[in-house]
């Protein structure tokens, strides 16, 4: 049987090399993208045009992609800012990763699956791309100031809007897009405070791991391309509570 090809980007990341790791284990055949080069993994800056194009040129001269996972991003640090004096070239550098960097990977990577007419696109976005940041979870109560970055929303929001237009775009072919819209994931690097807060929102009353985020992925993959369009919700129910 042949392998699948799956397209990562960001997969250098801590979800990143769980996915990696998991494909490649399931006989995929797996091409990471990152700014780290890594195992299975080539250096490539997303957010520049030519240096996906050059990657997709070397490494698809042969074959083609089945599959791509949107997984990138720039998760900005926890600190105490201000909204009215907030950095443009700080607010721009998520947005440029997460939607700049997949439109060229998508775009690269669609040239391929039209030539085929089938393919798979799966966006990770994250629930803060569906509710605002409660800033109290992440530091002292303050009238005018924050903690939690607001392009990160901003973001994972444009994911969840790219996945619908451009899965309605391809209506009657056999490219599916969907987004994978996921809750607080345990890397055993959150406060106590924090998490306190966050699980008392949560219906699971808990976060998920790394690697349970997976069958969710294979499930989009392996299920009938009747779905499509769609944002599949792996958040413990967060968002289903006021």
């Amino acid at each position: 049987m042949k392998k699948k090809t799956i397209v990562i980007t960001g997969s250098e990341g801590k979800i990143g090399k769980v996915l990696k790791n998991h494909f490649y284990k399931n006989n995929y055949d797996v091409v990471g993208l990152d700014l780290k080069k890594g195992l299975r993994t080539y250096r490539c800056n997303i957010v520049k045009e030519n240096d996906v194009k050059k990657i997709f040129k070397s490494k698809f001269q042969n074959k083609f992609p089945d599959i791509l996972i949107n997984n990138a991003s720039v998760i900005p640090k926890i600190k105490k800012f201000r909204f009215t004096k907030y950095s443009l070239s700080d607010w721009k550098k998520t947005l440029d990763v997460d939607l700049v960097g997949s439109f060229n990977v998508t775009k690269e990577c669609c040239k391929l699956f039209e030539k085929k007419n089938s393919g798979i696109i799966i966006n990770i976005s994250s629930i803060y791309g569906v509710v605002g940041p409660d800033q109290n979870l992440y530091g002292g109560k303050n009238k005018f100031s924050g903690y939690k970055a607001l392009e990160y929303s901003v973001a994972k929001s444009g994911l969840i809007g790219f996945t619908k237009s451009l899965a309605a775009y391809y209506k009657d072919t056999n490219i599916r897009v969907v987004c994978l819209v996921l809750g607080g994931v345990n890397d055993k690097s959150h406060k106590r405070k924090f998490l306190r807060g966050y699980l008392s929102k949560s219906i699971a009353n808990r976060m998920i791991s790394s690697d349970e985020i997976t069958p969710y992925i294979e499930f989009i993959i392996k299920n009938p391309k009747f779905i499509t369009g769609s944002c599949l919700y792996v958040d413990g129910g967060i968002t289903t509570m006021i």
